[in-house]
């Protein structure tokens, strides 16, 4: 197994399950509540081995995975949780090759993940019209994206109203606050059979979309269905087996069409 290098990511694990997302800099210091940690000690060794801070705290040291990453990861805009991003890339069935348009970047963590499902032969642009978002989404993307997959993406600082330079898309994501408004757009480079997805965070925005749906898009797309998700873990202490007492309950609705031929 390879050993942490110098400019690798990490994740460190306290004893109480807590994690801490730390770039590995040769001679610097993570400082947290329970001590230091000398990043030293942590590059030339495996996953899996373990540190003391100064005060005596056992971390657990890993690679991140791409889910631990985007929770960690720097925020402009509120990510799409783990928990919804499955779903959407089950639900629209992203396939390696896939090509795929994607408006409304934010902070990049739907993003990495749709770059990872389309593979080398795939194709992701995705349009983020805030260029302070769009900034914060290219240091993230950067940050954890491996050099084989970097030019699968063409990431731009563009608003949609303004237009989709390329075409003939298998899917197509919106995560805006109007989606409703772009329908027509979406239309015109989506394939006849290729699936468009909307990620919504409130009730009245799915009502507003589907009276558009109802009204103009009937003839063109076939609504697939309305989706929530609830996301509830359970904890075992002694004898006991029961639901934590928090839980990720509703952080958006996705909306599925297929466009017909």
């Amino acid at each position: 197994m390879a050993v942490f290098k110098e400019g690798e990511l990490a994740i460190l694990i306290d004893q109480k399950g807590r994690k801490y997302l730390i770039s590995l800099k040769k001679d610097s210091v993570f400082s947290f509540h329970k001590g230091n940690v000398q990043i030293n000690e942590i590059i030339g060794k495996e996953e899996g081995s373990r540190v003391v801070s100064t005060k005596g705290e056992h971390l657990l040291v890993f690679r991140p995975t791409l889910e631990e990453y985007i929770l960690k990861m720097k925020r402009g805009a509120q990510i799409i949780y783990p928990k919804d991003i499955s779903r959407i890339l089950t639900a629209l069935d992203i396939f390696p090759g896939a090509k795929v348009f994607e408006a409304g970047t934010g902070s990049g963590a739907l993003t990495l993940y749709l770059i990872r499902a389309v593979g080398t032969y795939g194709k992701v642009v995705s349009y983020e019209k805030r260029e302070d978002f769009y900034n914060t989404a290219k240091e993230n993307i950067e940050r954890f994206l491996l050099p084989d997959l970097r030019n699968v993406l063409i990431l731009e600082n563009k608003d949609i109203s303004e237009g989709i330079e390329e075409g003939d898309f298998d899917r197509v994501i919106l995560d805006l606050t109007e989606p409703w408004l772009f329908l027509d757009k979406v239309l015109s480079v989506l394939k006849p059979g290729g699936i468009l997805g909307c990620y919504l965070t409130t009730v009245l925005q799915i009502y507003n979309l589907m009276e558009e749906f109802e009204k103009n898009y009937s003839q063109s797309l076939y609504k697939i269905g309305i989706f929530e998700l609830l996301e509830r873990n359970w904890e075992k202490q002694g004898l006991s087996l029961r639901p934590a007492l928090r839980m990720i309950a509703h952080t958006g609705f996705i909306v599925l069409f297929r466009k017909f031929s």
